[in-house]
């Protein structure tokens, strides 16, 4: 089941858009949307460390979200409550890239059951994969419009193919979620929980293949 989705290239963007995601200011102090997610969700007690973004965009063929390098370098890889996975785009860049086509391919097996203005087709795909969840559920990034990556919106979908839109960056999305202000069809009840925490993912896979 799927839904037409609405345009990126709408009224909203007519103007300037004045992104949430950019300051927020709480007495004197001004924070990113990165800052305000780590009071929500702490960040890895070391951070990821810097990323040449150069290389990466070149090998991806495409620049990517500021709030997007900061996530990144501040936490990383990883999953929320070992349920949604982050799958960011290093620092494998050659396997990310792999991972994007063939999520790209399986969505071809379903023409039908891609709303109106998502691109999957080679040489023009305007969806991005950032995470998924252990169940099969999909989250991506909306390139549109391609040369201004901090105005992209993030996209959803089901194992079953109902989509959804959110109107905000990659950041503002797991802000709202993580708060319990953001419900998606593919979330269990109990997600994300009071406590929500991150785990890297090299946390992740030593607890499943202990030495």
């Amino acid at each position: 089941m799927s839904y037409e989705a609405a345009d990126p290239r709408n009224a909203l963007f007519s103007g300037e858009r004045i992104r949430s995601c950019s300051v927020y200011e709480e007495g004197t102090l001004m924070l990113s949307c990165v800052g305000r997610l780590k009071r929500l969700l702490p960040p890895p007690e070391e951070a990821a460390g810097a990323v040449d973004w150069n290389v990466v965009e070149e090998s991806l063929g495409v620049r990517l979200p500021s709030d997007y390098k900061e996530f990144t370098e501040v936490y990383g890889g990883g999953t929320i409550l070992d349920y949604f996975i982050l799958c960011l785009m290093v620092p494998n860049v050659g396997g990310s890239i792999e991972w994007w086509e063939e999520e790209m391919w399986n969505l071809r097996h379903f023409p039908d059951e891609i709303p109106r203005g998502y691109v999957i087709d080679q040489g023009s795909v305007n969806l991005l994969p950032w995470a998924l969840t252990i169940d099969g559920d999909f989250c991506y990034l909306w390139m549109e419009p391609r040369q201004e990556p901090d105005r992209w919106w993030v996209v959803t979908r089901t194992r079953d193919m109902d989509w959804s839109v959110f109107e905000g960056s990659m950041v503002e999305f797991l802000e709202e979620v993580v708060a319990g202000r953001r419900r998606e069809l593919w979330m269990p009840r109990d997600f994300p929980g009071e406590e929500p925490w991150f785990k890297t993912t090299a946390q992740y896979l030593a607890e499943r293949h202990p030495e």
